[in-house]
């Protein structure tokens, strides 16, 4: 969980040996937080490996590979978080907290649910906070989110416009979106020299124009974003840089709005700005 952060979740499967959970962790002692929380892997010969999210779209927001193992015969489940892949936190990495479970789990994509206490460790092994942790597995959860949400679009006592505010489904797919608001910063862990950057409107093209700095200095300017992706390749200068998005207008439809896929090798993965004319956010990559 690379902590500062909370359990809620489960990802849908997308094949035989592919699981996402979503849920929630609960913290001990006198905190008593609750953080939600993504996990996401796949099983291969009793081998897993994937990742986890905590704190799904708050200020926290972090990422982590996971590793761990599975006996089938046994129902023996075990994981636990290893590197920060990134974190809106402002934290230094020594401060994070890492999800160590163990416990009984019969992994079935449709029905699982992961349950039971966590240790807490941090990356030099000490113990920091332990608490519970509440998974369901994604294809069970939107399955009876899915119901609901049906019930909701049936009732002639609820408004069209209602329904389109208050849709479920759309809550649960946007919690797997990394967005970036104003005055936001990514804090990215990168193991190479290189920095590579897709960037496009993944909608309906309306004008959004962006401006793109790396540590300050203008490296794309007055972009016009459409449905063709531009890419951005850069050499790190240093240890730490930071590249910052500015919204020069919000085209048609406001606000403006970006898709972004960071590449650090075969690693990858994807965000979205949402930005008012005038406001940015950014991005800063640590060289491991």
């Amino acid at each position: 969980m690379a902590f500062l952060a909370y359990f809620l979740t489960v990802e849908n499967a997308f094949s035989q040996n592919n699981y996402e959970f979503l849920g929630a962790l609960k913290l001990n002692g006198n905190d008593k937080s609750v953080i939600t929380y993504r996990l996401v892997f796949e099983e291969l010969n009793g081998k897993l490996k994937g990742y986890s999210i905590t704190d799904l779209a708050g200020k926290h927001e972090t990422k982590n590979l996971i590793e761990g193992s599975y006996n089938k015969k046994l129902k023996l489940f075990e994981f636990r978080e290893t590197n920060i892949v990134y974190t809106k936190s402002k934290f230094e990495q020594s401060a994070f907290c890492f999800v160590n479970f163990s416990g009984k789990l019969k992994l079935v994509q449709s029905t699982s649910k992961l349950e039971g206490a966590f240790k807490g460790l941090y990356k030099n092994k000490q113990k920091c906070i332990d608490g519970t942790l509440v998974l369901i597995g994604s294809t069970k959860l939107y399955n009876l989110v899915n119901k609901v949400n049906n019930r909701i679009q049936k009732s002639s006592k609820v408004d069209v416009k209602t329904k389109e505010n208050i849709n479920p489904l759309k809550v649960l797919d946007s919690l797997k979106t990394n967005r970036l608001s104003n005055d936001e910063n990514l804090n990215v862990f990168w193991g190479s020299n290189k920095f590579k950057m897709e960037i496009y409107d993944i909608g309906k093209e309306d004008g959004d124009v962006v401006n793109i700095y790396q540590n300050n200095k203008l490296i794309l300017a007055k972009h016009k974003l459409t449905n063709a992706k531009r890419i951005i390749e850069v050499i790190l200068d240093g240890a730490k840089n930071e590249f910052k998005i500015e919204a020069i207008n919000e085209g048609t439809i406001a606000p403006n709005t970006a898709k972004i896929t960071l590449f650090d090798g075969d690693t990858s993965f994807d965000l979205m700005s949402n930005l008012k004319k005038g406001e940015k956010a950014s991005i800063t990559i640590h060289k491991k």
